[in-house]
């Protein structure tokens, strides 16, 4: 009897043990995520103003600048609303608290 204890206990270490793991590669993930959708969204910032720059001082250009600046200024837009929606957990609806009708009559 005390044999299938100690084998219970150490399944349970085993699993707790790998659910710690698989916990912190999810964190790890999730944070090598975040730099590579603020990574994209930097470089986006930066390649549309300069190439705002390039068309309104060698190709003078100013509605190519007022166009790549619009362009370049909604992707960023995008890619930033992305990156900080990605971050946010869902509500857990498991649950039948979580759920709030009010008073009812």
């Amino acid at each position: 009897m005390a044999k299938k204890k100690n084998e219970r206990r150490e399944a349970r270490k085993e699993r707790a043990k790998a659910a710690k793991e698989a916990k912190r590669e999810a964190e790890a993930e999730a944070l090598r995520t975040r730099r590579r959708w603020r990574l994209a969204s930097i470089a986006v910032a930066v390649l549309s103003i300069a190439l705002a720059a390039l068309s309104y001082w060698v190709l003078e250009d100013r509605r190519l600048v007022g166009v790549s600046l619009l362009v370049g200024g909604v992707l960023f837009l995008l890619l930033a609303l992305g990156s900080l929606g990605a971050g946010v957990k869902p509500r857990d609806r498991r649950t039948a608290g979580s759920i709030d009708f009010g008073k009812r009559d």
